[in-house]
């Protein structure tokens, strides 16, 4: 096993970001499992200024939706572009060093977040490193256009339109992220449009590419419509960006804001459809037949359909005003999150072999762990769903009662409505850190001791695919 810690081309710089991801996961199940650690059993562990639930959350939404992502992100735009360009990288240098100051600056984030908690934001940024983040984000993005500009290229695949308007959003997302407003409906826009951009359409775009990728070149089937995938993409791009202001109904947030999000978030179920046929229709064709693969790619689709039906679900009149402000909203943002995550598993083991030239092998241990993880993620999800709807049933009681239920006797009453769910949910906590743990084994061992298999070459300039 070869790592260059100065790479000189994209597949050495792969390696080293296959090796590191598993390492990254593991880091980010288990503050997610602190985070909800502490939201059970706050009363008998010990507690600070860092060790209490509002700090975790917070940390929690920066490793997760701002360090991880940022490493996804990186990763799949450094081996995917140059697939999709039929490639190598031009300027690859500054490419390279630019991906991984938007990673470190990303992880220094998370440090200050430790060293000066006050200074971390509800979602996990701090304000003291934005200017240098949206420097570096748009660099990177100009890098990527000035390789699609290059010439020579032969064809560009459905996933780069996809990581391109990920990379685009990421950057915008920062424009749109300040401090705290003064005025309450400024930021609760804030926040609801920095949610949008960053982790729906962030995450969604980032999943569909690599979503794509895998149901093609992985499983070695051909893709049913290209026209159905770009109903997806463009459907995602102008609905999802308006979808979240729905979960702020009732609050200081124009009415008919609120309404665009309800009506528009409804409509998400057109690039779902041609989503779900796509895939059905292009699985069909596969030729790669291994079960836990497929199994894995399965799951990670699952859990997106289920997210952007919860999307859709909690577009309706009557179920609006009951998962406003609760953890329904929790388990939407979570489910894009998860996803990503779970359709990494199977890209990471397709590289191994490509970029190591290291056999991995899919025994009993990675079956256990494919079913396992997929399944902790979707009881996850279903848990914080019903914590956002029990949690809302009882605080529009309360309010149609006038007696507020978030203090005394009533929280009490909702709380006793909602202790079973976090319990359980702090549970498949646990076992989803436990799948992490063995997906980190099962790559490491793979890199360090599998056998010894056929690996890509390197992509010259001049030259087209050989993938």
């Amino acid at each position: 096993m070869k790592i260059k810690l100065i790479p000189s081309n994209e597949q050495d710089l792969s390696r080293v970001f296959i090796f590191l991801l598993p390492l990254v996961v593991l880091l980010t199940a288990s503050v997610n499992f602190l985070r909800d650690a502490f939201m059970s059993f706050s009363n008998i562990l010990p507690g600070n200024q860092v060790l209490n639930y509002g700090f975790l959350d917070k940390v929690s939404n920066q490793v997760s939706f701002n360090f991880l992502f940022s490493f996804i992100l990186v990763l799949t735009v450094v081996y995917l572009l140059s697939k999709s360009l039929g490639r190598s990288i031009i300027i690859f240098p500054i490419f390279f060093l630019t991906g991984l100051g938007l990673i470190g600056i990303e992880f220094i984030d998370v440090v200050i977040g430790f060293v000066a908690p006050e200074q971390l934001e509800t979602l996990g940024n701090t304000s003291m490193l934005l200017l240098l983040k949206i420097l570096l984000v748009a660099a990177f993005l100009g890098l990527i256009f000035l390789n699609l500009l290059a010439k020579k290229e032969p064809s560009i695949f459905l996933s780069s339109q996809f990581l391109i308007g990920a990379v685009i959003f990421y950057f915008i997302s920062l424009l749109i992220f300040r401090s705290d407003y003064t005025v309450m409906s400024d930021n609760f826009f804030i926040n609801s449009m920095y949610l949008s951009t960053h982790i729906y359409v962030g995450c969604s775009f980032v999943f569909l590419a690599i979503f794509y990728f895998l149901i093609t070149k992985g499983l070695g089937a051909t893709l049913f419509s290209k026209t159905l995938g770009t109903i997806s993409f463009w459907g995602y791009l102008f609905l999802l960006p308006w979808t979240g202001f729905k979960y702020f109904y009732g609050t200081t947030l124009p009415d008919w804001i609120e309404n665009v999000s309800i009506y528009l978030s409804i409509s998400l179920i057109i690039p779902l459809l041609a989503l779900i046929v796509n895939y059905s229709k292009t699985v069909a064709t596969k030729e790669n037949k291994e079960p836990i693969f497929s199994v894995l790619i399965s799951f990670a689709f699952v859990v997106f359909g289920i997210t952007n039906v919860l999307q859709i679900v909690s577009s309706i009149a009557n179920v609006t005003p009951i998962v406003s402000l609760t953890n329904f909203e929790y388990s939407v943002r979570y489910g894009y999150m998860y996803s990503l995550i779970l359709i990494m598993i199977p890209f990471v083991y397709y590289l191994v072999p490509k970029i190591y030239g290291r056999e991995l092998t899919y025994g009993r241990l990675e079956s256990f762990n494919a079913y396992l993880i997929g399944i902790c993620v979707v009881v996850s999800l279903s848990l914080n769903a019903l914590i956002g709807i029990n949690s809302g049933f009882a605080w529009n009681a309360g309010a149609n009662a006038g007696n507020p239920t978030i203090y005394g006797e009533g929280f009490l009453i909702t709380w006793s409505l909602v202790s079973a769910s976090y319990t359980f949910n702090l549970f498949f906590s646990l076992l989803f850190l436990l799948g992490t743990f063995l997906f980190a084994v099962t790559t490491l061992k793979a890199i360090i001791g599998g056998t010894v298999t056929e690996s890509e070459t390197v992509l010259e300039v001049t030259g087209d695919s050989d993938e």
